[in-house]
């Protein structure tokens, strides 16, 4: 018996053994693949630097072949960027800064012949970022220097870039796609009765739109009066500045329906020729042939078998270096504004900017339309507190800054907005729903003791009228809060500023006469202003950029774990769940990424936002 248990002890010592051995083996077989392939993409990238450097001398054309653009700036040196964009094939992302000003020093750089925008990936949805790069464009264009834009279609973003070239090139099965712009959005009031939802709205602000996607079956009639106000005023800038960049009339951009269909049956519906007979484009010519062209003008890269050319991130890593003497901060707040970690990251920011002495002033990027109004707040307290000790803040606004962006705005010196920024919606609201009806349906009831009868929050139970009177006074002390900071900031009156809100919302042009703003302008405006705020000469300015931690990564990883951080049921307690949707996720799906459960926090449940419907 003793000798049958040794058998099957020393077999499955045996088995363990093997399974132990298979296991080391396989995780060592992995790693040193992981090493092989690391070493192999970081020789490579040090390879491509060293035949770029070999080539400095060369004359290039700048190829500007951007995805997207960031407000932030970029390590070009980030050796973990490069892997992880060059091993998973992730969307590349470039600064917006760092491209504009690779732009200018490509306008006196003896080495660059010319630039090519290579849009056909473009997703730049931000009009006031493609008209800063445009006005860098149009800069280079005074050396004489040529711009060749080329794409296998253009919409309408990929077009207005387009057109501050000297040539746009279109493939000879593409087209220009103009088409105008629209305020569209989804209504559930609807289903949350079907659902029996009831929802618990406080709001000040007759304009306030953000909350009708809940509360409505449609568009009230203010906010089409708004909307289409809005877009109206976008739209017309966008065919003033593509209609004098191509020297053609707003008519022939884009004629009357009659005259598109006439113009369509001459060219037998063939949209490229269209487009090419309406002077939208200058040729029709497939890639290989323009790089065929391109190799003519400006010579042959025989490593690459390409013409001479240059990518804008090799060529900023080569000529933009970064001054490490800052004296100048530059702090980015993007997209909603949520309590809690993302806004303790920008107040942690600022207070860097309060303690480095080093650092004399502060301009403060803002592409927000608002969210809680508690991290709306607590940014502007630490925004004040910069101020005492005598750190001026220059705001740039961006494609939008309403309602709590508009809020946090008010902080600074001097606020300077673009000609396209949505801003204002001065209003606050709250929403609490509750689901005793829902659950009734399903004979699920909710019951228990409280120490303070009439005061329990329980979206399991219906709002008590003493919750409802709390809210309402918190609504109205958040709203008037408001209005005194406005009043205060932008030297108004009460009754003024009054006229100004109800949840109005303004183009940066009106804005500025309202006095909601100073001036009109862009990113380069602020560090002049800046400039002379803080009495620093303008060749003495020297940004130092704040980033996320997470920053070293492509966001686009998120792509590969877009997992649930929870499985629970979507909780209602603390968020207004309908505005999950518009401006995070306009900013997340052109970057292609797909992050679960997105909330809006607030601990207090108020929230000043502009729900933005384009």
């Amino acid at each position: 018996m003793t000798i049958l248990w040794n058998l099957i002890k020393s077999f499955f010592c045996y088995i363990w053994f093997t399974i132990n051995f298979l296991k080391k083996l396989i995780f060592n077989i992995i790693f040193l693949l992981l090493v092989i392939i690391i070493g192999y993409y970081i020789y490579n990238i040090d390879y491509n630097n060293q035949i770029n450097n070999l080539n400095k001398n060369k004359k290039h054309i700048l190829e500007i072949d951007v995805q997207y653009l960031t407000d932030d700036m970029i390590n070009q040196n980030n050796i973990f960027l490069k892997f992880f964009n060059k091993i998973l094939n992730l969307s590349v992302t470039n600064s917006t800064f760092q491209v504009a000003q690779a732009i200018h020093h490509a306008k006196t750089d003896k080495n660059i012949s010319g630039i090519v925008l290579n849009l056909s990936d473009c997703m730049v949805e931000d009009m006031n970022t493609l008209s800063y790069i445009g006005k860098y464009l149009n800069d280079f264009k005074t050396s004489g220097k040529p711009i060749y834009a080329i794409g296998d279609m253009y919409n309408q973003n990929q077009y207005y870039l387009a057109s501050f070239a000297n040539k746009i090139i279109l493939e000879p099965h593409g087209y220009v796609d103009l088409h105008g712009l629209s305020a569209e959005h989804f209504y559930f009031n609807s289903l949350l009765k079907k659902l029996k939802i009831k929802l618990n709205v406080f709001k000040i602000g007759d304009f306030k739109s953000a909350i009708e996607p809940i509360t409505r079956d449609n568009m009230s009639q203010n906010t089409k009066i708004i909307e289409k106000k809005l877009i109206n005023n976008l739209w017309g800038n966008y065919l003033k500045t593509v209609s004098n960049n191509r020297k053609i009339s707003i008519q022939n951009l884009l004629p009357k329906h009659k005259d598109l269909i006439q113009k369509l049956k001459e060219s037998n519906g063939n949209l490229a020729l269209y487009a090419l007979k309406n002077k939208l484009v200058d040729s029709l010519s497939t890639k290989f042939d323009f790089n065929f062209d391109m190799m003519k003008k400006f010579g042959l890269d025989l490593y690459n078998q390409t013409y001479n050319h240059i990518n804008i991130d090799e060529y900023i890593n080569q000529n933009l270096k970064q001054n490490k003497k800052n004296n100048i901060a530059v702090i980015t707040i993007n997209g909603i504004l949520n309590y809690g970690i993302e806004s303790h990251n920008i107040i942690n920011e600022i207070n860097q900017v309060y303690l480095d002495p080093a650092i004399k002033g502060l301009i403060l990027k803002i592409n927000s339309p608002g969210g809680s109004l508690t991290a709306a707040e607590y940014i502007y307290n630490s925004l004040i507190s910069l101020k005492k000790v005598n750190k001026p803040i220059v705001v740039s606004m961006g494609e939008v800054a309403a309602s709590g962006g508009y809020f946090i705005a008010t902080a600074g010196n001097y606020i300077i907005s673009d000609i396209n920024t949505i801003t204002g919606s001065i209003g606050i609201f709250s929403i609490l729903p509750t689901f005793n009806n829902t659950l009734k349906n399903f004979g699920i009831y909710s019951d228990g003791v409280n120490t303070n009868i009439g005061l329990e929050n329980s979206i399991y139970k219906e709002l008590p009228l003493q919750n409802k009177e709390i809210i309402k006074i918190n609504i109205q002390g958040g709203y008037d809060q408001f209005i005194h900071l406005i009043s205060n900031s932008r030297h108004k009156s009460i009754k003024d500023v009054k006229k100004l809100a109800n949840g109005m919302v303004w183009l940066g042009k009106d804005a500025k006469k309202n006095g909601l703003v100073d001036s009109i302008g862009d990113f380069d405006s602020a560090i002049e202003k800046i400039s002379e705020l803080t009495k620093i000469k303008m060749k003495n300015i020297s940004l130092k950029w704040f980033e996320d931690d997470t920053d070293f990564l492509p966001l686009n990883l998120l792509d590969f774990f877009s997992f649930q951080k929870n499985n629970s049921v979507l909780l209602f307690n603390n968020i207004f769940p309908s505005l999950v949707n518009y401006y995070l996720q306009k900013d997340l799906l052109k970057n292609n990424l797909l992050l679960p459960k997105q909330q809006i926090n607030d601990p207090r449940n108020i929230y000043a936002i502009y729900n933005l419907n384009n």
